[in-house]
């Protein structure tokens, strides 16, 4: 079965230092694409902010989690790994006492990650979830490039049209019997405004292949 892919863009909105929970969105992305198993890669576009699963139940573990990574690295500068010496300024500092350090905790977490999805949703633990981890001290508009690759919904149509040609083939008129009967809709010829559909055609053929006519 062949594969299909989908790359687009989602923005978020942060509310400055700390996590957006982007979970529920990208499960609608998920869903909305049609994808029911494959993998799902998710890019974000700058370097200032990054991307982490964590606890989803107790919001102090990321209180913890943003006040360790302050403390790691201070707005004022930093100290030698000894503890010893004046403390060093950062040279960067035209765009605010905040970017510096939000680039350097960028480069200390990840800005892409690789997930899987399954049922149409992306496969997490119970009490984990997605977030955005703003390193700025402001909102900002972030973007994010996901990459899915995986079996689309179109594609069990495409499978069963194969099977059932396969059937139609070796004259197996009880199994076509039996996937007809699976996928029977009763109303669909009423809900579809009288127009023959796959089920319709393969119902005809059935009653060929078992010499209904015949038996009339």
């Amino acid at each position: 079965m062949a594969l299909q892919q989908s790359l687009q863009h989602i923005e978020i909105n942060t509310n400055g230092e700390g996590f957006t929970n982007i979970t529920a969105k990208l499960n609608d992305w998920v869903a909305s694409s049609g994808m029911i198993e494959g993998l799902i890669n998710l890019t974000l576009l700058h370097t200032s902010a990054s991307l982490t699963i964590n606890e989803n139940a107790d919001p102090r573990v990321l209180k913890d989690l943003s006040a360790f990574l302050k403390a790691l690295v201070p707005e004022e500068g930093f100290k030698p790994i000894s503890g010893h010496g004046a403390v060093r300024p950062y040279c960067h500092a035209e765009e605010g006492p905040d970017d510096m350090p939000a680039h350097i905790r960028t480069a200390l977490t990840c800005t892409t990650m690789s997930l899987s999805i399954q049922a149409e949703r992306i496969v997490l633990g119970t009490w984990q979830a997605i977030y955005l981890w703003e390193h700025r001290s402001v909102p900002h508009l972030r973007k994010i490039a996901i990459h899915a690759i995986g079996e689309m919904k179109g594609n069990q149509k495409h499978q069963f049209k194969t099977e059932t040609s396969t059937i139609l083939a070796k004259g197996n008129g009880q199994k076509l019997n039996e996937m007809v009967q699976d996928r029977h809709n009763p109303k669909a010829w009423a809900e579809d405004g009288g127009v023959a559909t796959d089920i319709d055609l393969m119902v005809d053929r059935l009653h060929e292949l078992s010499g209904g006519e015949n038996n009339q």
